[in-house]
Order: C-alpha cells, then structure tokens, then sequence
C-alpha cells in the first residue's frame, strides 16, 4: 500500500509505503519497525508514527468505532493516517475492509 497525504498541522506532505514498497529507499524517508513489520515513511510522519507507538499505541478504525492497538498493519495504519494524522490524498492498494 502506498499513501500520499498532506498534514495541516505541520504544512507538510507525506507518504507512507508498506509490503515491497517499504524497501525501497527514497530520500527524505526512513523505516519504522513494530512488531515484525516494516513501513517506509517520511522523516515527519514516521517521528510522529514512533511517538505514537510508544505514547498513544491505539487509533479508531472508524469515527464512531472503538479503539484498536495501532499496528503496522495496512487497514489500522490507513485507520490511524485518517482518524489521528488526517489528510490522506491517495491511496494505491487500499486493505479489504475490516
């Protein structure tokens, strides 16, 4: 899955990569690694998703839904990029809903 959004707070864009596209190296991003699994994000985003990993490890996967544990999994990382961070602009190879 790949996705690309803009965050308001920061006034900054971002993408996030998982599955093959998490190995491929791109300038201006780094990994993140959590429970077995590995995401490539930008420098930004991935600060924020560590601190959320460590400081606020839940997100809802939907606006009236209860908390989950935040994973590296593509539907609660889709969840948590659009419940907490906001802006998702595209995504290619959006999960299955849950």
């Amino acid at each position: 899955m790949q996705v690309t959004g803009f965050d308001d707070r920061l006034g900054t864009g971002y993408v996030l990569s998982t599955g093959p596209h998490a190995q491929e190296d791109v300038p201006g991003s780094r990994t993140v690694e959590h429970g077995g699994r590995t995401v490539r994000a930008t420098d930004g985003l991935a600060a924020m998703l560590e601190d959320a990993l460590v400081h606020r490890p839940t997100t809802r996967l939907g606006w009236g839904g209860p908390e989950v544990p935040l994973t590296l999994d593509d539907a609660t990382l889709l969840a948590w990029l659009r419940q907490d961070i906001g802006g998702v602009v595209a995504v290619s190879g959006e999960p299955e809903p849950v």
